[in-house]
């Protein structure tokens, strides 16, 4: 085992240990840091014209979707509307309303 240092790592290890020019450092953050908020802003209108592209071709059949439920929302009103005469149907009907009451309240605080 040789224990004599070898001249060229020292050499490298000294130049390393230089500090670089302070103007080209902040010259190179600046560019790097233009080119990430460049390559950023990319990323976030391709995502938004994404989204567009997605919610244009689904709309049409979220739109069914809608007129069928309210549809079934329609004539359920209609199918139940003798019920609700009854004190218990409005009973059972207020008590499932407020069974989602703490949901709604954890969903507004945003402490889930």
């Amino acid at each position: 085992m040789i224990d004599e240092p070898d001249p060229l790592l020292t050499r490298l290890f000294a130049e390393q240990s230089q500090p670089e020019p302070v103007g080209d450092f902040v010259a190179g953050l600046i560019i790097l840091l233009d080119r990430d908020q460049r390559r950023r802003r990319a990323y976030r209108i391709g995502v938004i014209i994404a989204g567009v592209i997605v919610a244009a071709l689904l709309a049409p059949w979220i739109a069914q979707l809608a007129a069928t439920a309210i549809g079934s929302i329609a004539a359920g009103i209609t199918a139940t509307h003798s019920l609700l005469n009854f004190p218990w149907a409005w009973l059972v009907a207020w008590s499932i309303a407020t069974s989602f009451l703490p949901v709604v309240y954890l969903g507004v605080t945003r402490r889930w």
